[in-house]
């Protein structure tokens, strides 16, 4: 039996995951039309939280998690073209240079939150890892690492991200 409100038919509860995904899309739906910026991200991450009780629930069956970082890769990939992977070849050198500085950065901020806060070392890896909050908390998930801390310290990034560096950025380059 599951626990908290049970919105399925009587006897029935509603399949895993279910209240996480209508929390998710309504607050992503709220925040998106007040036209908070990343409003589907960031009202996605606060609306699933709340309804699933910030873990109160157990999460999705791993193939669940699966599907969605499937249907993440094929959004991502559809919006690639041909010329964008003729100038990815181009730029090959200082990508892959630009990822190594970005995975030693990562190394270094989680040995921080490693000696500094006692957060296990998978954990911290997968908090200062680069990348989407969607695809890192599946992999904490599925790495059984601290996914509340990998979600706060993601959310807290695209937040600073987005409230803070760019309205600065469009300041300094002229845009009002």
């Amino acid at each position: 039996m599951s626990r908290g409100i049970r919105w399925g038919p009587p006897g029935r509860p509603l399949p895993v995951g279910t209240h996480a995904l209508a929390g998710g899309l309504a607050g992503a739906l709220v925040l998106v039309l007040l036209q908070v910026p990343a409003g589907g991200i960031i009202g996605a991450v606060a609306g699933s939280a709340l309804t699933s009780g910030i873990r109160g629930r157990t999460p999705p069956p791993r193939t669940v998690r699966t599907v969605g970082m499937l249907l993440l890769g094929c959004a991502a990939g559809a919006r690639l073209e041909p010329s964008t992977l003729v100038n990815l070849l181009h730029l090959a050198a200082p990508i892959l240079l630009a990822v190594a500085v970005l995975l030693l950065l990562d190394v270094v901020l989680a040995a921080v939150l490693t000696r500094r806060y006692g957060v296990d070392p998978v954990t911290a890896l997968l908090a200062c890892a680069p990348g989407g909050v969607s695809e890192m908390t599946m992999m904490a998930q599925d790495a059984d690492a601290r996914t509340e801390i990998v979600v706060a310290v993601h959310v807290v990034r695209v937040v600073t991200v987005v409230l803070v560096a760019l309205p600065v950025l469009l300041v300094l380059l002229g845009h009002s």
